[in-house]
């Protein structure tokens, strides 16, 4: 801690005091504690507001009373009566249920599903036909503006998301699958997040479960079996017991995924000659993962919890894949030569290893999050490509490359109440280390071994306080990184950098009448992963060799957004500007320009302009959920010495259907639209239509469910993409074995939400990693 970091809290611990405190509790009828109800401090006899804050998970909540004169407190939460009370020291407040905000919900809709709050849009789960969807992983496929699946979800216009639950992050996609919607209480989806995150974070998805309580043993076991030209398997098992403040907990699970794919590559070089590439290419690939994972969380005290928990990955059995291209070549035309390449892929990694240390607490006023974090793992894979030529010699190259990736990470977060609002400060400090070692048997390239090892040290301080108008925040965060990049154990100064950059955020949201609104701004960055800094080729064909580009510098993105909320209806927009976005790119090695090296670049800027209008109302047993937006870009590149604008706005648009049947059953009906447009230099010239559809239903009060679902339906998750380059023009048509039929059978024993309070730490350099 600083010298100025430690004046500063001095400083605090003297004049804070001298205002009065009101602390309390709020809790329902039953004495169960109500978490995130909203707290106001009003003056009398004027009712300035003074103060405002949310109650913690366990209903706890503290407000400072800076002014010499009578106050009243107003609390209010969904679906429970507001309660005004005269303001005291201490005070335990109980709430009403309100059962005709309640029956507006359930029956005519009126009370907003989605609404705006603080910095977040909040979309209510328990009570609503979404805590029958199944698990978090299915709720999340259900939200404004969110694609994906198997915990990797992206924020339409803004990137992939980091999720947390209950304030800790996901760190293991199982997470989402073990996690019952039923136990959801609400997301929250936070669009423009502040210094407290990584500059890298684009958006963040907050969940927060409904609190359950009670020790003993429990345990879910959820078996999943999934058909399509393939057989794959989800079986996982989970055991927690709780006694008093102590909580063991532990998972296991095996996953298997096979895969199809099919594509057809025309491929154009503008050279000396035009040289012409049609290619069929077909992979078959299989992947087994056998997760375990234990822990412990003590609760020394409602105010201070520790913890630990150790995640081990292996890859038992067959893992790899295997691929068949035929490609007919043309020089101007003419034919040239046919190829007849079989890339047969293995991977034997050895198991990957990481421990998370907690501590969480509250010294007085003062909260405290501190994490720290090891990660450990080996990757290997050899390919053996045998390429025949009809015109010239037969080829076998035979490839090993070896990974080997390191991190110890550390975070620390305080909290503090300043002057009626909060203020949350700390830093966090990651240290990485990727040692890449390529071997090959072909002269045309080298083999290579390199290391790239980075520091990033970071600080952040950012204050949010509600006033008469509505509530703003405000973030500054400062990151220094230096990257260190080794050829051989030898440092190369020309390819190591290093980065510091300050990185603002605001935000302002205001209720107008039934209308929400929020403004915000941010300045974030994106890292290259690690492969993308590789210096290894890799063989593709004769013609086609593909690497990385260790030159390249980070994206610095600046993003404007707007969010409003008015009853069942949202709206989103934002404009961002990425200063040296990275794009894939080719190149033509000079020795034969005929030979091209696909790669990537920085571009020197890339606007954007992305927005959204969400519908969700509910009609008796049907609710359903309407999106529709776009995504424009302005971008203007040079290809065979023409500029080509890509310009071309892409749409998006879905619509969830959920049914209440009688007797428990749940019936959904999703589809999703994509259309053609740009997106960096690529256009995507095929419309994209997916349409999925299940069936649920719960026995034993909840404790056996039984879900069907159809993915896919249509076979129409079809990708077209055509890239552009200064030499080269490539288009590519996939399509996948993505229809697929899903059964999964879940049993629960007395289950309960796992306390384990850890958030984590470089979680975004792991992922680098990969």
């Amino acid at each position: 801690m600083s010298w100025k970091l430690f004046f500063s809290l001095l400083l605090c611990s003297f004049v804070l005091p001298l205002s009065a405190q009101i602390k309390g509790i709020v809790t329902d009828t039953d004495n169960n504690p109500i978490g995130y109800a909203n707290v106001a401090l009003y003056s009398l006899p004027d009712s300035v507001l003074i103060a405002g804050t949310i109650t913690n998970e366990t209903g706890q909540f503290s407000l400072t009373n800076e002014i010499n004169s009578d106050a009243i407190v107003k609390i209010s939460f969904i679906g429970y009566q507001p309660q005004i009370l005269p303001a005291r020291p201490e005070q335990q407040i109980y709430l009403q249920p309100d059962t005709t905000m309640l029956d507006e919900l359930v029956v005519k809709g009126t009370l907003p599903q989605v609404r705006l709050r603080d910095d977040a849009l909040v979309t209510s789960v328990q009570n609503s036909v979404l805590s029958k969807a199944g698990t978090a992983n299915d709720v999340l496929k259900r939200l404004p503006a969110v694609t994906g699946d198997k915990g990797d979800f992206t924020v339409l216009g803004k990137g992939k998301a980091k999720i947390y639950i209950n304030n800790r992050e996901l760190r293991d996609e199982s997470e989402l699958d073990n996690l019952s919607s039923a136990d959801i209480k609400e997301v929250e989806i936070v669009h423009n997040p502040g210094a407290r995150y990584d500059a890298s974070v684009k958006a963040v998805i907050r969940i927060y479960t409904v609190r359950k309580t009670g020790d003993g043993f429990g345990f879910d076991l959820r078996s999943t079996y999934l058909q399509t030209q393939n057989t794959d398997l989800r079986e996982q098992l989970n055991l927690n017991y709780r006694y008093r403040g102590w909580d063991i907990f532990g998972t296991l699970k095996y996953e298997r995924y096979a895969y199809i794919q099919d594509s057809r590559i025309e491929q154009k070089t503008f050279a000396d000659t035009l040289w012409t590439q049609n290619n069929k290419l077909d992979i078959d690939g299989i992947g087994n993962i056998l997760t375990g994972i234990v822990g412990v969380n003590y609760e020394i005290s409602p105010l201070h919890y520790v913890g630990m928990k150790y995640t081990h990955t292996s890859f038992p059995g067959k893992n790899g894949m295997k691929s068949t291209t035929h490609s007919d070549v043309y020089a101007d035309g003419a034919f040239y030569d046919r190829w007849l390449s079989i890339d047969d892929n293995r991977s034997a990694n050895m198991p990957a290893h990481r421990m998370n240390l907690y501590y969480n607490g509250s010294v007085g006023k003062l909260t405290v999050d501190l994490n720290a974090d090891y990660f450990r793992r080996k990757q290997s894979s050899e390919s053996i490509i045998t390429e025949t030529s009809q015109e010239f010699d037969n080829r076998t190259i035979s490839s090993e490359n070896r990974l080997d990736n390191r991190l110890i990470a550390s975070r620390l977060v305080l909290s503090y109440p300043v002057l009626g609002g909060k203020i949350s400060f700390g830093n966090e400090y990651t240290n990485t280390r990727r040692d890449d070692e390529y071997m090959t048997d072909i002269s045309m390239i080298p083999s290579s071994y390199t290391t790239i090892r980075e520091q990033n040290g970071s600080f952040f301080a950012e204050y949010s306080r509600p006033v008469s108008v509505g509530r703003f925040t405000a973030g500054l965060r400062y990151e220094n990184v230096r990257s260190d990049y080794f050829n051989n154990d030898v440092k190369i100064d020309e390819q190591s950098r290093n980065y510091s950059q300050w990185f603002p955020n605001f935000s302002f949201a205001t209720s107008i009448k039934d209308a929400q609104l929020q403004l915000s701004y941010t300045a974030k960055t994106a890292r290259p992963y690690y492969h993308q800094l590789r210096s290894n080729v890799l063989y593709v064909n004769r013609f086609t060799l593909e690497s990385g580009n260790s030159f390249l510098r980070h994206t610095v993105i600046h993003d404007a957004t707007l969010t409003g909320s008015w009853k069942f209806i949202q709206l989103m927009m934002s404009y961002k500007n990425e200063k040296d976005a990275i794009i894939v790119w080719t190149e033509q090695m000079e020795e034969n320009p005929a030979v091209s090296l696909v790669t990537l670049r920085n571009l020197e800027k890339l606007p954007s302009l992305t927005a959204f209008l969400t519908v969700s109302p509910k009609f008796g047993i049907w609710s359903p959920q309407a999106s529709a937006g776009f995504i424009k870009q302005w971008l203007t590149i040079s290809s065979n010495s023409k500029p080509v604008n890509m310009s071309s706005p892409m749409p998006v648009a879905s619509l969830n259907n959920s049914f209440t049947l009688p007797k428990g059953f749940i019936l959904t009906l999703d589809t999703r639209f994509q259309g053609k447009g740009h997106n960096q230099n690529l256009y995507l010239s095929e419309n994209q239509f997916i349409v999925n559809a299940g069936i649920t239903k719960s026995f034993m009060n909840d404790q056996l469910s039984v879900v069907l679902k159809g993915h896919d339906l249509l076979n129409r998750q079809i990708t077209g993409v055509t890239f552009y380059n200064e030499k080269m023009e490539i288009y590519q048509f996939n399509r996948w074995d993505t229809r697929e039929l899903e059964l999964t059978l879940r049993y629960k024993f007395n289950t309960g939400q796992n306390r384990y309070k850890g958030t984590g730490a470089g979680e975004n350099e792991i992922n680098r990693m990969r």
